[in-house]
């Protein structure tokens, strides 16, 4: 348990230093794609960041709560797509997700979610 700990720790704390990345159009336009066909759209940010807006159909479950394991409620079967404020709580997320078998796409924001795709 010690171990898990310190390996979620090291990866919040490089995911709060390290540099908010750009997501691809290639990478949003899959996520786009993954959301119509069921995948299930997650924000982690805190209940209220939530509450005060955040993409349609979307659940919110807080990053927090993914580090320390609270992951069940999440179907197996599903892709997720997750995202946060900066971009930074997302990545976290996602790699804590992708090593407990999830295929997650980070779209870090909801302004990217939102905006236009070049063709």
């Amino acid at each position: 348990m010690k171990k898990v700990f310190c390996v979620l720790t090291m990866i919040l704390t490089a995911g709060l230093f390290s540099a908010c990345s750009n997501v691809s159009d290639e990478e949003l336009t899959k996520a786009h794609e993954a959301v119509k066909n069921g995948a299930l759209i997650v924000d982690v940010r805190t209940p209220a960041e939530f509450r005060g807006k955040h993409i349609e159909g979307a659940i919110n479950l807080p990053v927090e709560e993914i580090m320390q394991g609270h992951i069940k409620k999440l179907p197996k079967n599903k892709v997720l797509v997750v995202y946060c404020r900066t971009g930074n709580r997302s990545s976290t997320s996602a790699k804590i997700l992708t090593q407990e078998g999830w295929k997650v796409y980070d779209v870090a924001t909801q302004s990217d979610w939102e905006r236009k795709i070049k063709n």
